[in-house]
């Protein structure tokens, strides 16, 4: 069922390309052993093991809402936030003071970081 989407995932790291899964999605990666070797987040360690018969990167495991080892980007299903955040980065989308200014700004929803946010964009 998951089969094209893991060779596709497990190929494109092989090659450097990034791949990032949030939440249920890392459940894919954990049973195909990507996290057999590499460090990564999900809800859960007691989740991973329970969903994912086949996982054996428990001593990979970070109890964060969102990491990245070089290429492969993983989330909590609690981490949309930090998760678009390392997306962003390794994407070099915005510069670091926008990226800071963004993260703040969506974080707190304090204005003040909106009109910072603003100052950093190119004219």
């Amino acid at each position: 069922m998951n089969i094209p989407i893991i060779e596709k995932a497990t190929e494109l790291l092989e090659c450097g390309a990034i791949v990032a899964a949030i939440c249920g999605a890392t459940t894919v990666l954990a049973e195909a052993g990507v996290f057999n070797k590499r460090v990564h987040t999900s809800n859960s360690l007691y989740y991973l093991k329970m969903v994912s018969p086949s996982y054996k990167g428990g001593s990979y495991y970070r109890d964060v809402k969102a990491i990245s080892d070089q290429n492969l980007i993983t989330a909590s299903s609690a981490g949309a936030l930090p998760f678009a955040q390392i997306i962003l980065a390794k994407l070099d989308v915005f510069s670091e003071e926008t990226l800071e200014a963004w993260y703040s700004y969506f974080n707190t929803g304090d204005p003040k970081y909106f009109y910072d946010l603003m100052q950093t964009l190119p004219s």
